[in-house]
Protein backbone atom coordinates (compact mmCIF):
# COMPACT_ATOMS: atom_id res chain seq x y z
CA UNK A 1 0.00 0.00 0.00
CA UNK A 2 1.29 3.49 -0.86
CA UNK A 3 1.34 5.81 2.15
CA UNK A 4 -0.41 9.18 1.74
CA UNK A 5 1.87 12.01 0.75
CA UNK A 6 2.48 14.62 3.43
CA UNK A 7 3.94 18.03 2.65
CA UNK A 8 6.39 19.55 5.10
CA UNK A 9 5.98 22.99 6.68
CA UNK A 10 7.16 24.63 3.47
CA UNK A 11 5.02 22.45 1.23
CA UNK A 12 8.01 20.59 -0.18
CA UNK A 13 8.88 16.93 -0.01
CA UNK A 14 7.09 14.08 1.73
CA UNK A 15 7.82 14.36 5.43
CA UNK A 16 5.61 13.03 8.26
CA UNK A 17 3.70 15.69 10.17
CA UNK A 18 3.43 15.21 13.93
CA UNK A 19 -0.10 15.87 15.19
CA UNK A 20 -0.45 16.47 18.92
CA UNK A 21 -3.44 15.71 21.14
CA UNK A 22 -5.64 13.71 18.75
CA UNK A 23 -9.34 13.36 19.53
CA UNK A 24 -10.00 10.88 16.68
CA UNK A 25 -7.51 8.43 15.20
CA UNK A 26 -7.98 5.93 12.38
CA UNK A 27 -5.43 3.12 12.38
CA UNK A 28 -5.35 0.99 9.22
CA UNK A 29 -9.13 1.12 9.04
CA UNK A 30 -10.96 -0.83 6.36
CA UNK A 31 -14.60 -1.25 5.45
CA UNK A 32 -15.97 -3.91 3.13
CA UNK A 33 -19.51 -4.88 2.18
CA UNK A 34 -20.57 -8.43 1.29
CA UNK A 35 -21.00 -9.09 -2.41
CA UNK A 36 -24.46 -9.77 -3.77
CA UNK A 37 -25.44 -13.17 -5.14
CA UNK A 38 -22.03 -14.74 -4.81
CA UNK A 39 -20.07 -11.74 -6.05
CA UNK A 40 -16.86 -10.60 -4.38
CA UNK A 41 -16.99 -8.26 -1.41
CA UNK A 42 -16.95 -4.52 -2.17
CA UNK A 43 -14.16 -2.57 -0.48
CA UNK A 44 -15.20 0.97 0.46
CA UNK A 45 -12.16 1.87 2.58
CA UNK A 46 -8.71 0.35 2.84
CA UNK A 47 -5.75 1.10 5.11
CA UNK A 48 -7.06 4.44 6.39
CA UNK A 49 -4.62 6.22 8.71
CA UNK A 50 -5.93 9.60 9.78
CA UNK A 51 -5.59 11.76 12.88
CA UNK A 52 -8.01 14.53 13.85
CA UNK A 53 -6.36 16.91 16.37
CA UNK A 54 -8.44 18.19 19.25
CA UNK A 55 -9.92 21.61 18.48
CA UNK A 56 -9.11 21.49 14.75
CA UNK A 57 -11.28 21.61 11.65
CA UNK A 58 -10.28 18.68 9.45
CA UNK A 59 -11.72 18.19 5.97
CA UNK A 60 -11.86 15.01 3.92
CA UNK A 61 -12.30 15.72 0.23
CA UNK A 62 -13.06 13.27 -2.54
CA UNK A 63 -15.31 12.73 -5.51
CA UNK A 64 -18.54 10.74 -5.39
CA UNK A 65 -17.86 7.13 -4.50
CA UNK A 66 -14.38 7.81 -3.09
CA UNK A 67 -15.38 6.57 0.38
CA UNK A 68 -15.66 9.81 2.32
CA UNK A 69 -19.28 9.26 3.47
CA UNK A 70 -18.41 5.79 4.71
CA UNK A 71 -15.45 7.22 6.61
CA UNK A 72 -17.46 9.82 8.49
CA UNK A 73 -20.23 7.34 9.32
CA UNK A 74 -17.66 5.14 11.05
CA UNK A 75 -17.08 7.90 13.60
CA UNK A 76 -20.60 7.72 15.04
CA UNK A 77 -21.23 4.02 14.56
CA UNK A 78 -23.64 4.28 11.63
CA UNK A 79 -21.17 1.97 9.90
CA UNK A 80 -18.80 -0.55 11.53
CA UNK A 81 -15.20 -1.00 10.45
CA UNK A 82 -14.23 -4.43 9.17
CA UNK A 83 -10.49 -3.89 9.75
CA UNK A 84 -8.24 -1.73 11.88
CA UNK A 85 -9.11 0.46 14.86
CA UNK A 86 -10.86 3.79 15.46
CA UNK A 87 -9.98 5.59 18.67
CA UNK A 88 -12.06 8.48 19.99
CA UNK A 89 -10.59 10.27 23.00
CA UNK A 90 -8.30 7.27 23.40
CA UNK A 91 -11.18 4.76 23.50
CA UNK A 92 -11.22 1.99 20.90
CA UNK A 93 -14.78 2.24 19.58
CA UNK A 94 -14.38 -0.44 16.93
CA UNK A 95 -16.08 -3.12 19.01
CA UNK A 96 -18.62 -1.00 20.89
CA UNK A 97 -22.07 -2.46 21.45
CA UNK A 98 -25.11 -0.48 20.36
CA UNK A 99 -25.59 0.64 23.96
CA UNK A 100 -21.99 1.86 24.00
CA UNK A 101 -22.51 3.75 20.77
CA UNK A 102 -25.62 5.47 22.15
CA UNK A 103 -23.51 6.91 24.97
CA UNK A 104 -20.71 7.85 22.58
CA UNK A 105 -23.08 9.58 20.13
CA UNK A 106 -24.09 12.08 22.81
CA UNK A 107 -20.54 13.42 22.46
CA UNK A 108 -20.79 13.58 18.67
CA UNK A 109 -23.09 15.96 16.80
CA UNK A 110 -23.87 15.60 13.10
CA UNK A 111 -25.25 17.93 10.43
CA UNK A 112 -26.48 16.75 7.06
CA UNK A 113 -26.64 17.94 3.47
CA UNK A 114 -30.45 17.95 3.41
CA UNK A 115 -30.98 19.21 6.98
CA UNK A 116 -33.13 16.25 8.21
CA UNK A 117 -35.52 18.49 10.18
CA UNK A 118 -38.92 17.30 11.38
CA UNK A 119 -41.54 19.28 9.46
CA UNK A 120 -44.15 18.94 12.21
CA UNK A 121 -41.94 20.53 14.87
CA UNK A 122 -41.04 24.17 15.30
CA UNK A 123 -37.48 25.45 15.15
CA UNK A 124 -37.34 25.38 18.95
CA UNK A 125 -38.70 21.84 19.13
CA UNK A 126 -36.31 20.56 16.44
CA UNK A 127 -33.33 21.85 18.40
CA UNK A 128 -34.81 20.52 21.66
CA UNK A 129 -35.28 16.98 20.32
CA UNK A 130 -31.86 15.53 21.36
CA UNK A 131 -32.31 16.96 24.85
CA UNK A 132 -35.79 15.49 25.14
CA UNK A 133 -34.46 12.08 24.10
CA UNK A 134 -31.71 12.42 26.72
CA UNK A 135 -34.34 13.16 29.38
CA UNK A 136 -33.18 16.70 30.18
CA UNK A 137 -35.41 18.81 32.47
CA UNK A 138 -37.68 21.38 30.79
CA UNK A 139 -35.84 24.31 32.36
CA UNK A 140 -32.52 23.04 31.00
CA UNK A 141 -34.03 22.51 27.56
CA UNK A 142 -35.45 26.05 27.53
CA UNK A 143 -32.13 27.57 28.55
CA UNK A 144 -29.97 25.49 26.22
CA UNK A 145 -32.15 25.87 23.13
CA UNK A 146 -32.55 29.62 23.66
CA UNK A 147 -28.78 30.01 23.92
CA UNK A 148 -28.16 27.97 20.78
CA UNK A 149 -30.75 29.82 18.71
CA UNK A 150 -29.01 33.06 19.64
CA UNK A 151 -25.67 31.53 18.67
CA UNK A 152 -26.87 30.57 15.18
CA UNK A 153 -28.81 33.81 14.64
CA UNK A 154 -32.34 32.38 14.77
CA UNK A 155 -33.66 33.69 18.09
CA UNK A 156 -36.57 35.35 16.24
CA UNK A 157 -37.50 32.14 14.39
CA UNK A 158 -38.08 29.83 17.37
CA UNK A 159 -41.82 29.35 16.65
CA UNK A 160 -41.45 28.96 12.89
CA UNK A 161 -41.68 25.63 11.05
CA UNK A 162 -39.06 24.28 8.60
CA UNK A 163 -41.31 25.02 5.60
CA UNK A 164 -41.12 28.72 6.51
CA UNK A 165 -37.33 28.84 6.46
CA UNK A 166 -34.71 29.31 3.77
CA UNK A 167 -32.10 26.64 3.09
CA UNK A 168 -29.48 28.51 5.08
CA UNK A 169 -31.84 28.95 8.02
CA UNK A 170 -32.67 25.24 7.96
CA UNK A 171 -28.98 24.39 8.13
CA UNK A 172 -28.57 26.78 11.06
CA UNK A 173 -31.32 24.86 12.85
CA UNK A 174 -29.45 21.65 12.03
CA UNK A 175 -26.26 23.08 13.52
CA UNK A 176 -28.05 24.21 16.67
CA UNK A 177 -29.65 20.78 17.04
CA UNK A 178 -26.27 19.06 16.61
CA UNK A 179 -24.85 21.23 19.40
CA UNK A 180 -27.72 20.63 21.81
CA UNK A 181 -26.02 17.89 23.84
CA UNK A 182 -22.74 19.86 23.98
CA UNK A 183 -20.71 17.42 21.84
CA UNK A 184 -16.94 17.44 21.65
CA UNK A 185 -16.96 16.56 17.94
CA UNK A 186 -19.16 17.87 15.13
CA UNK A 187 -19.45 15.79 11.96
CA UNK A 188 -20.48 17.59 8.78
CA UNK A 189 -21.77 15.49 5.88
CA UNK A 190 -21.62 17.75 2.79
CA UNK A 191 -23.19 20.45 4.96
CA UNK A 192 -23.11 23.18 2.31
CA UNK A 193 -23.66 21.21 -0.90
CA UNK A 194 -27.36 22.15 -1.14
CA UNK A 195 -26.74 25.87 -0.56
CA UNK A 196 -25.99 28.80 -2.85
CA UNK A 197 -22.51 30.40 -2.66
CA UNK A 198 -23.50 33.34 -0.47
CA UNK A 199 -25.34 31.14 2.01
CA UNK A 200 -22.44 28.67 1.97
CA UNK A 201 -20.10 31.45 3.11
CA UNK A 202 -22.38 32.35 6.01
CA UNK A 203 -22.65 28.70 7.15
CA UNK A 204 -18.88 28.22 6.94
CA UNK A 205 -18.41 31.38 9.01
CA UNK A 206 -20.81 29.96 11.60
CA UNK A 207 -18.93 26.65 11.72
CA UNK A 208 -15.66 28.52 12.24
CA UNK A 209 -17.33 30.49 15.05
CA UNK A 210 -18.55 27.26 16.67
CA UNK A 211 -15.05 25.83 16.45
CA UNK A 212 -13.30 28.88 17.85
CA UNK A 213 -15.77 29.94 20.54
CA UNK A 214 -16.91 26.54 21.77
CA UNK A 215 -13.70 24.61 21.13
CA UNK A 216 -15.55 21.88 19.24
CA UNK A 217 -13.51 19.69 16.89
CA UNK A 218 -15.03 19.51 13.40
CA UNK A 219 -14.59 16.69 10.91
CA UNK A 220 -16.23 17.44 7.58
CA UNK A 221 -16.50 15.72 4.24
CA UNK A 222 -16.97 17.57 0.99
CA UNK A 223 -16.30 17.47 -2.72
CA UNK A 224 -15.87 21.26 -2.82
CA UNK A 225 -12.31 22.50 -2.52
CA UNK A 226 -13.43 26.10 -1.66
CA UNK A 227 -14.92 24.69 1.56
CA UNK A 228 -11.55 23.19 2.49
CA UNK A 229 -9.76 26.41 1.58
CA UNK A 230 -12.15 28.57 3.58
CA UNK A 231 -12.23 26.99 7.03
CA UNK A 232 -10.14 23.83 7.39
CA UNK A 233 -6.87 23.55 9.31
CA UNK A 234 -5.98 20.14 7.86
CA UNK A 235 -7.16 18.15 4.85
CA UNK A 236 -7.08 14.54 3.67
CA UNK A 237 -7.67 13.66 0.03
CA UNK A 238 -9.43 10.34 -0.51
CA UNK A 239 -9.58 8.34 -3.74
CA UNK A 240 -10.85 4.80 -4.28
CA UNK A 241 -11.13 4.23 -0.55
CA UNK A 242 -7.56 5.29 0.26
CA UNK A 243 -6.11 8.54 1.56
CA UNK A 244 -3.64 9.65 -1.09
CA UNK A 245 -2.46 12.89 0.51
CA UNK A 246 -2.93 14.73 3.79
CA UNK A 247 -1.46 17.56 5.79
CA UNK A 248 -2.04 21.16 6.76
CA UNK A 249 -4.29 22.97 4.30
CA UNK A 250 -1.82 25.63 3.20
CA UNK A 251 0.91 23.14 2.33
CA UNK A 252 -1.41 20.71 0.55
CA UNK A 253 -3.23 23.34 -1.50
CA UNK A 254 -0.17 25.35 -2.48
CA UNK A 255 2.14 22.39 -3.18
CA UNK A 256 -0.01 19.34 -3.96
CA UNK A 257 2.01 16.14 -4.23
CA UNK A 258 -0.61 13.81 -5.76
CA UNK A 259 -2.32 14.23 -9.17
CA UNK A 260 -5.79 13.93 -7.62
CA UNK A 261 -5.03 16.76 -5.21
CA UNK A 262 -3.60 18.87 -8.01
CA UNK A 263 -6.83 18.50 -10.01
CA UNK A 264 -8.89 19.55 -7.01
CA UNK A 265 -6.86 22.62 -6.13
CA UNK A 266 -6.27 23.95 -9.63
CA UNK A 267 -9.60 25.78 -9.60
CA UNK A 268 -8.81 27.76 -6.45
CA UNK A 269 -5.06 28.31 -6.70
CA UNK A 270 -4.36 28.65 -10.40
CA UNK A 271 -4.90 31.47 -12.87
CA UNK A 272 -6.73 30.64 -16.08
CA UNK A 273 -5.22 31.72 -19.36
CA UNK A 274 -7.09 34.75 -20.74
CA UNK A 275 -9.15 33.84 -23.80
CA UNK A 276 -7.05 35.99 -26.12
CA UNK A 277 -3.95 34.11 -24.96
CA UNK A 278 -5.35 30.57 -24.84
CA UNK A 279 -5.95 30.61 -28.60
CA UNK A 280 -2.39 31.69 -29.35
CA UNK A 281 -0.27 29.69 -26.96
CA UNK A 282 2.00 26.96 -28.37
CA UNK A 283 3.84 24.03 -26.81
CA UNK A 284 6.98 24.55 -28.93
CA UNK A 285 8.89 27.83 -29.15
CA UNK A 286 9.49 29.64 -32.40
CA UNK A 287 12.09 32.32 -33.07
CA UNK A 288 11.07 35.56 -31.36
CA UNK A 289 8.53 33.90 -29.04
CA UNK A 290 8.01 34.86 -25.41
CA UNK A 291 7.86 32.19 -22.70
CA UNK A 292 4.69 32.18 -20.60
CA UNK A 293 5.33 31.33 -16.95
CA UNK A 294 2.96 30.65 -14.07
CA UNK A 295 4.64 31.94 -10.90
CA UNK A 296 3.35 30.86 -7.50
CA UNK A 297 3.76 33.17 -4.52
CA UNK A 298 3.35 32.08 -0.92
CA UNK A 299 3.74 33.72 2.47
CA UNK A 300 5.36 37.17 2.44
CA UNK A 301 6.15 36.88 -1.28
CA UNK A 302 2.40 36.83 -2.08
CA UNK A 303 2.12 40.57 -1.40
CA UNK A 304 5.70 41.69 -2.05
CA UNK A 305 6.66 43.60 -5.25
CA UNK A 306 8.56 40.59 -6.58
CA UNK A 307 8.09 41.33 -10.28
CA UNK A 308 9.40 44.87 -10.08
CA UNK A 309 12.37 43.63 -8.06
CA UNK A 310 12.94 40.90 -10.63
CA UNK A 311 12.96 43.38 -13.52
CA UNK A 312 15.27 45.84 -11.79
CA UNK A 313 17.68 43.17 -10.51
CA UNK A 314 18.31 41.23 -13.73
CA UNK A 315 17.31 43.88 -16.26
CA UNK A 316 14.75 41.71 -18.09
CA UNK A 317 11.27 42.95 -19.01
CA UNK A 318 8.52 40.90 -17.36
CA UNK A 319 5.06 41.33 -18.86
CA UNK A 320 2.15 40.56 -16.51
CA UNK A 321 -0.70 38.73 -18.29
CA UNK A 322 -3.05 37.77 -15.43
CA UNK A 323 -2.97 37.19 -11.70
CA UNK A 324 -4.78 36.71 -8.41
CA UNK A 325 -4.00 37.00 -4.71
CA UNK A 326 -6.07 34.95 -2.31
CA UNK A 327 -5.91 33.53 1.20
CA UNK A 328 -5.63 29.87 2.15
CA UNK A 329 -6.04 28.96 5.82
CA UNK A 330 -5.64 32.65 6.59
CA UNK A 331 -2.29 32.94 4.80
CA UNK A 332 -1.73 34.87 1.54
CA UNK A 333 -1.22 32.97 -1.67
CA UNK A 334 -0.73 34.39 -5.15
CA UNK A 335 -0.51 33.12 -8.71
CA UNK A 336 0.68 35.15 -11.67
CA UNK A 337 0.93 34.59 -15.41
CA UNK A 338 3.80 36.48 -17.04
CA UNK A 339 5.70 36.43 -20.30
CA UNK A 340 9.48 36.76 -20.50
CA UNK A 341 12.05 36.51 -23.32
CA UNK A 342 12.67 32.96 -24.53
CA UNK A 343 16.22 33.51 -25.72
CA UNK A 344 19.25 32.88 -23.57
CA UNK A 345 20.71 34.14 -21.34
CA UNK A 346 17.59 36.16 -20.41
CA UNK A 347 15.32 33.14 -19.73
CA UNK A 348 17.98 31.41 -17.64
CA UNK A 349 18.45 34.63 -15.65
CA UNK A 350 14.71 34.89 -14.94
CA UNK A 351 14.36 31.25 -13.87
CA UNK A 352 17.49 31.48 -11.75
CA UNK A 353 16.26 34.62 -9.99
CA UNK A 354 12.87 33.03 -9.28
CA UNK A 355 14.59 30.00 -7.79
CA UNK A 356 16.75 32.24 -5.61
CA UNK A 357 13.57 33.94 -4.37
CA UNK A 358 12.11 30.48 -3.60
CA UNK A 359 9.25 31.00 -6.03
CA UNK A 360 7.74 28.14 -8.00
CA UNK A 361 7.77 28.78 -11.77
CA UNK A 362 6.03 26.60 -14.35
CA UNK A 363 6.43 26.99 -18.13
CA UNK A 364 2.91 27.11 -19.63
CA UNK A 365 3.88 27.59 -23.28
CA UNK A 366 5.07 30.12 -25.83
CA UNK A 367 3.49 33.08 -27.67
CA UNK A 368 4.67 35.53 -30.28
Amino acid sequence: MNAPLKADAFGVGAQPIPVADPIIRFEQVGKSYPGRRGQNAVTALSGIDLTVPKGAIVGVIGRSGAGKSTLIRLVNGLERATAGRILIEGEDVTGLTEAGWRARRRQTGMIFQHFNLLSSRTVFDNVALPLEIAGAPKAEIESQVTRLLELVGLADKRERYPAELSGGQKQRVGIARALATEPKVLLCDEATSALDPETTQSILALLRKVNRELGITILLITHEIPVIKEICDRVAVIEDGRIVEEGDVFSVLTRPQHPTTARFVEAVTGVELPAYLADRIRTQARPGDETVLRITFTGENATAPVISRLSSTIGVDVNILAGRIDAIAGRPFGSLLVSVPTQEPELAAVLGALKTLELKAEVIGYVS
